[in-house]
């Protein structure tokens, strides 16, 4: 059976909400009309620095990493088959390590190199902001992964330990 509401109870809420506004500060504040178009959807900060690190093995298999900030993204692909890993957050220790073994790569400095088709090879990407908005200037150099550069080898095994942390896939590059 139902029970009928009362004018008192209806009345509660509202009454109550009534009593409480004189001790709420006034909304304000001044909106600007944007230049955003319709439709538009806000993907996000993605100024500033990025890195790839794209290893090409002779047997077609390769790796994929971009690093962006503090996020990570992996994906892996061999003839047959390609699986995205997706991005990953890492942590704040982890990224500036990370970014502190690019910086240590000096690749504005670096000669480009060639592909090496026989052992593979690795391309390493940095692109750094420009001077203006949409403006950047990207250092490539292809490195052979026959390489003893320690630097580009200390890169690797860090890349591969944070990959197989947080992916649970342990690359070969």
């Amino acid at each position: 059976m139902r029970r009928p509401l009362h004018l008192a109870a209806l009345l509660a809420v509202p009454l109550a909400l009534l009593a409480t506004a004189p001790g709420c500060p006034k909304a304000g504040g001044a909106y600007l009309e944007g230049d955003r178009p319709e439709g538009y959807a806000d993907r996000g900060e993605t100024q500033g620095r990025m890195f790839d690190f794209v290893s090409n093995k002779p047997d077609g298999d390769d790796w994929q990493i971009r690093l962006r900030g503090s996020s990570l993204w992996a994906s892996y692909a061999s003839e047959e088959d390609a699986e995205e890993l997706g991005s990953r957050n890492l942590a704040a220790a982890e990224a500036e390590q990370l970014w502190d073994l690019i910086d240590r790569l000096e690749l504005p400095d670096r000669k480009q190199g060639k592909p090496d088709e026989d052992a593979g090879y690795v391309q390493l990407r940095l692109r750094e902001p420009g001077g203006g908005d949409d403006d950047y200037v990207f250092f490539t150099a292809i490195i052979s992964r026959d390489t003893e550069d320690d630097d580009v080898l200390e890169l690797a095994d860090y890349l591969i330990e944070l990959i197989e942390k947080h992916h649970g896939q342990r690359p070969s590059f």
